[in-house]
């Protein structure tokens, strides 16, 4: 799904979900090769050269959520939460360590040794940052999310710093593994991780398109 429309879904649900209108619920997609942004990036390179990288077919889009610049493609899968924090959590920083743990265990679960970093929010494998995060909470409901790295081409990460981190490495379950990874096993690893993480149960609400939106799990 195209960045900006997921956008503009996830500000809908939020719309929804702040109203009463529906319940917490996590999208898991791709998107098409796409640089964002947010709040604190004071860096020109993503905003100068811009239209360069739209025509080589890299979208470029500021956003509102915490952090830096990352990158998302095919093959990387990107979760949005668009939940009531305090429902499971009061504590902002609880709430990213939970969505660490999720990718941690998803990881983990190919047999791969993963670790945090004290100063840094993501997760790291082999020396090398394999999952991301970037948020906006505001009155009390999230938005945005996380991204994990399946089998997505990491060479457009070397056109920025990502999560402004200097000499950063970047790595996929893909690169790790030396084999390409069944993405309907990782929706399903991470839709069952999070299920057990945030003590929810779940109900799938399922979607095809381009980049699919590939699961809405509505959880109740």
């Amino acid at each position: 799904m195209e960045y900006g429309e997921a956008w503009e879904l996830q500000k809908t649900l939020l719309e929804l979900r702040t109203s009463g209108k529906i319940e917490d619920c996590l999208l898991l997609l791709q998107h098409p090769p796409t640089f964002t942004y947010g709040r604190r990036y004071k860096e020109s390179n993503l905003i100068s050269n811009k239209m360069c990288y739209e025509k080589i077919g890299i979208a470029v889009y500021k956003t509102d959520r915490g952090g830096l610049a990352t990158y998302h493609g095919p093959g990387q899968v990107v979760g949005y939460p668009i939940l009531k924090m305090r429902s499971y959590t009061n504590d902002y920083y609880e709430y990213l360590r939970m969505l660490e743990e999720v990718m941690i265990q998803v990881v983990s679960d190919y047999g791969i040794t993963v670790d945090r970093r004290k100063e840094y929010t993501g997760v790291w494998a082999d020396n090398a940052k394999i999952g991301f995060i970037g948020v906006r909470i505001a009155t009390g409901y999230t938005m945005h999310g996380f991204s994990l790295n399946v089998n997505n081409d990491l060479s457009p990460f070397e056109y920025i710093t990502p999560c402004g981190i200097d000499g950063i490495k970047v790595a996929s379950l893909q690169s790790l593994l030396n084999t390409t990874v069944d993405l309907k096993e990782i929706y399903e690893r991470i839709t069952n991780h999070y299920a057990n993480i945030f003590q929810t149960e779940i109900v799938f609400i399922e979607n095809t398109s381009p980049y699919s939106i590939t699961r809405a799990i509505v959880c109740i």
